[in-house]
């Protein structure tokens, strides 16, 4: 579920063995949308008692019984923050920059190039899907590089190598043996 599209996936409506429908059950008015929760780090996972249950690809955290005001990026920072790495490198950045896109966090362990932030950064390489560039030895883009570059894994399918700025939200992908990060 490290990749975005199958986290979106995983909200399309399906059958479940008792021939009911299984499909997020909030209108799209609720900020937790499919597209909100899954960008937030969450694949769908209802059962009978939660029929709005999420699970975090990366922390495991489920969450559910989600009101019309609930912000996922907000709910999976302040229940998670200090544990999963999707939560501090993507969802409290909802908390470091202001309404045109400005940087404001003033506390030094969420600017980019602390050690805290670097190594989040580093963990969403080794979940999952490993960043694919670690098995070789003469490889310039190690994961260590990447974060250290201010980049997240991003992969759009298995095996991809697509990487994540998300302070300048540009993705690179298709990294050579020779190409730097930095």
């Amino acid at each position: 579920m490290q990749v975005l599209q199958a986290r979106l996936d995983s909200f399309k409506p399906k059958r479940s063995s008792k021939k009911s429908s299984q499909k997020w059950p909030h209108p799209s008015s609720f900020k937790a949308t499919p597209q909100s929760l899954a960008e937030a780090g969450f694949h769908f996972t209802p059962w009978a008692q939660d029929r709005d249950s999420v699970t975090c690809y990366m922390c495991k955290k489920q969450l559910n019984a989600w009101d019309k005001s609930d912000d996922p990026f907000r709910v999976h920072w302040e229940k998670c923050g200090e544990l999963c790495a999707w939560a501090t490198v993507r969802c409290g950045l909802e908390e470091d920059v202001d309404a045109e896109g400005n940087f404001i966090a003033t506390d030094p362990k969420r600017l980019p190039l602390s050690k805290t932030m670097e190594r989040a950064r580093l963990d969403t390489f080794r979940v999952c899907l490993s960043w694919p560039h670690d098995a070789v030895k003469t490889h310039s883009a190690t994961s260590k590089k990447m974060a250290k570059a201010g980049f997240v894994y991003t992969p759009q399918s298995d095996g991809d190598d697509t990487a994540t700025c998300l302070y300048c939200d540009v993705s690179l992908s298709g990294w050579d043996p020779g190409d730097e990060p930095m």
